[in-house]
């Protein structure tokens, strides 16, 4: 799960970069597009982290209702930070939205284009190997959680 949370915030400041990079020919260099830009962009990685920690947290705990409760936790970093550049300025609003945007850039990109064509690729042997290891750890704990209901089941009749 490192692996893929370093690789998406590699490529979240890679969009950040390119984005900043676009605006250039359009702006010139503005402190105010980098300062909504930046800012964004903090806000995407927060709000990725954040749904890293609660999709855990549910899948540990099987408790759905934290799922809504990690969004209404989610939702007003957006707002907020929306609301502080927009109170800099309308260009550093716009920068922003498009910093929100640097996350969910990197994620189409890891996933879908760079998927895309490493496909057919064969995975590194110590990395399969981890797979694995992590799907009988899951098997395990089904078994164990099965196991546990069937003793539950059995006082309660």
């Amino acid at each position: 799960m490192a692996s893929f949370k370093l690789q998406i915030y590699k490529y979240t400041l890679v969009a950040a970069v390119l984005f900043e990079l676009g605006s250039l020919p359009f702006l010139g260099f503005d402190l105010r597009f980098l300062y909504g830009l930046v800012f964004g962009t903090c806000v995407s990685v927060m709000s990725f982290a954040a749904l890293i920690f609660m999709s855990k947290t549910v899948l540990r705990s099987g408790k759905k209702g934290m799922a809504v409760l990690g969004y209404f936790v989610r939702l007003p970093l957006y707002g907020i930070g929306f609301y502080l550049c927009m109170r800099t300025g309308v260009i550093a609003g716009i920068a922003c939205l498009f910093g929100f945007m640097t996350a969910t850039v990197a994620i189409i990109y890891v996933h879908g284009v760079k998927a895309k064509y490493s496909m057919g690729r064969k995975v590194r042997p110590e990395v399969q190997e981890e797979f694995e290891r992590e799907d009988r750890e899951r098997e395990l704990k089904k078994e164990r959680g099965q196991e546990w209901e069937e003793e539950q089941n059995d006082y309660m009749i």
